[in-house]
């Protein structure tokens, strides 16, 4: 089997260990993120529990009367349509980013109401001696509070709320009651209870902790995404000087009748300027740039000259000068100068050249061919 290239071991622990150096400071957006998480992730559920409500009217209507039935049922509606007033207007006018403790202050009031409910029903339905609705009790309370743990966790006070409003009442009548086998139940249901609130406890850091993350790498991103924007800001305007300066220079050449060109070794490619191409009665990159095509433009006479003015540069010369007639019938007396240096890497190599070419009215030679 071929060897695949796989993460390291310490990249895979950087990327199994969390940064708890995230949740030394509460931070508002951690907050108001949690708060937005408890208010949706809550919406579904809410309604769940109605039947089971209706279930326990029927299973334990020995034990309760219509009062019960419609006090409880109007108190569960209220608590649950307060807690959808309060997430449509969540939605619907609070920024996300926000501070998020009045919101998560109105969620915990509505978990209350909704979770006294569930309390005062295990209260009234309590079946004395009768082992079999006292353990249906228990198992409906311990399914209550393991849903709420799911949902509310996110915000710890909404979820104590709800635990404590719904045990507090069925467990006072248990205790009331001192039937052993409520007793033994309730007991079990304490063990429960501290068992899921540090389950709580752990889904509420690790929801925080992801949050933090989360925060931090779009702040990491808006800063990598501003960053680049300033690059490419700088780079335009290094291009804008850039092609200033290179229209400055064509235009200081074309004044001057200089021409220029070069040759560098990484690349073993020649470059000429616009002028250099005019002085030698060219329209400006109508051909690829190469020695060949310079000989053609010069007098059948003089090509040896200017092919060993090239290979001179190109074998270390530090500066050659020679004089050379072009190759035009019309002005058979029309000469040009070139002057070129080469220069050397560290290794004696020569690594680019730079050469000119002028007319020979404008200047006579002043550097002897080296």
């Amino acid at each position: 089997m071929d060897d695949q290239p796989g993460i390291s071991p310490a990249l895979l622990q950087r990327l199994l260990d969390d940064d708890e150096s995230l949740l030394d400071q509460r931070d508002a957006n951690v907050e108001a993120l949690l708060i937005e998480r408890l208010y949706h992730n809550s919406f579904a559920t809410r309604y769940l529990p109605i039947p089971m409500l209706f279930g326990a009217f029927v299973m334990y209507k020995e034990y309760l009367t219509w009062w019960h039935i419609a006090g409880l049922t109007l108190l569960y509606a209220a608590g649950t349509f307060y807690l959808d007033y309060q997430r449509d207007r969540y939605t619907n006018s609070a920024p996300l980013i926000t501070g998020g403790g009045d919101w998560g202050l109105r969620f915990t009031v509505g978990s209350a109401i909704t979770g006294i409910t569930w309390g005062l029903l295990g209260w009234f339905c309590y079946p004395p001696g009768d082992f079999a609705l006292q353990a249906v009790l228990g198992v409906a309370w311990a399914g209550l509070l393991i849903s709420a743990m799911s949902t509310r966790a996110v915000h710890l006070p909404a979820y104590y709320a709800f635990m404590i409003t719904m045990s507090v009442p069925p467990y006072t009548r248990a205790l009331l009651e001192r039937e052993p086998s409520a007793i033994y139940m309730s007991f079990f249901g304490i063990i429960l209870m501290i068992s899921l609130s540090f389950v709580a406890q752990m889904n509420n850091r690790r929801e925080r902790l992801a949050i933090a993350l989360r925060l931090r790498n779009a702040k990491l991103i808006g800063d990598l995404d501003r960053a680049r924007a300033v690059a490419e800001s700088s780079r335009a305007e290094i291009e804008h000087a850039y092609r200033a300066m290179l229209g400055e220079f064509a235009a200081a050449q074309r004044l001057s009748s200089h021409g220029s060109w070069n040759w560098q070794a990484a690349s073993e490619q020649i470059g000429w300027s616009d002028e250099f191409y005019r002085l030698l009665g060219l329209a400006p990159q109508s051909c690829p740039a190469a020695l060949a095509a310079w000989l053609e433009r010069v007098h059948p006479e003089d090509r040896e000259t200017v092919r060993g003015h090239y290979q001179r540069l190109r074998a270390g010369a530090e500066r050659d000068q020679i004089r050379f007639r072009l190759n035009d019938r019309d002005h058979p007396d029309r000469a040009l100068i070139a002057l070129g240096e080469s220069e050397s890497d560290g290794n004696g190599q020569v690594a680019r050249i730079h050469g000119i070419v002028i007319p020979a009215e404008d200047r006579t030679p002043m550097v002897s061919r080296a």
